[in-house]
């Protein structure tokens, strides 16, 4: 490539396909990690078919480029090559992007999930101290003085050991 794309002016069928492609790949990527961003928050797919999610990357990789060469018999072997690479680092880009975006959107669920649970537990506890006295029930040597417990002094009609 040179100079003369940024200026606007494609000069030659290579330097148009070198830039072409990418684009489109980039496009077709994007409405791909769409598309699996909504099977994967209706449909349980991963992990199952992640073979089947990358197949589709390299399927949107490589297919606009092969359509290209085909149409166009005269393309060198090293804009086809050079090509090829720009497109699976297209393809890649709006994947990638898409994916840590799933990353940090996790990751704040999980810190709401366990700052609504922190604040729930220190709610609960914070000023009755029933339960710290509940834990000390059931020791060894000790009794249960409720009587609500189904303990020989209030349970009618039970025998005492005298």
């Amino acid at each position: 490539m040179s100079i003369s794309l940024f200026k606007g002016d494609i000069g030659s069928d290579q330097e148009q396909i070198t830039l072409q492609i990418p684009l489109q790949v980039i496009g077709l990527s994007a409405v791909y990690a769409a598309v699996l961003s909504g099977l994967e928050r209706r449909f349980p797919i991963k992990p199952d078919h992640t073979w089947a999610e990358v197949a589709g990357g390299v399927v949107i990789s490589l297919l606009p480029v092969a359509l290209e060469a085909r149409r166009k018999t005269t393309l060198d072997w090293r804009t086809y090559e050079t090509v090829i690479w720009l497109s699976f680092f297209a393809s890649g880009v709006p994947i990638i992007l898409w994916q840590l975006g799933e990353a940090m959107l996790r990751q704040l669920e999980l810190l709401r999930y366990t700052g609504s649970r922190e604040r729930r537990s220190i709610g609960c506890y914070a000023d009755n101290t029933t339960a710290m006295a509940l834990r000390g029930r059931g020791r060894a040597g000790e009794r249960d003085s409720g009587g609500e417990r189904g303990d020989a002094e209030s349970t009618p009609g039970a025998e005492h050991p005298r």
